[in-house]
């Protein structure tokens, strides 16, 4: 465990993340743990470029790739 300080935090923000810690039988500590987990892996997986899913972008379009490079390379 490490004790941290931690400074310019929304006064508002904090009071209202507090009492739902408390409201949830959480102490502030333990919340903030998870809540730090999860904005590193919901960032983590958001600029991951392996957890993109493919789309369609419908009929018409199944050579908008060749078209871009043709456009930028002249290929």
């Amino acid at each position: 465990m490490v004790q941290i300080t931690v400074r310019e935090v929304n006064q508002d923000v904090f009071r209202e993340f507090k009492g739902e810690a408390i409201k949830r039988g959480f102490k502030v500590g333990d919340a903030l743990t998870f809540a730090m987990q999860k904005f590193n892996s919901e960032c983590r997986s958001k600029y991951d470029l392996m957890s993109l899913k493919p789309f369609n972008l419908g009929k018409g379009n199944e050579r908008v790739s060749e078209q871009v490079d043709e456009i930028m390379y002249g290929e």
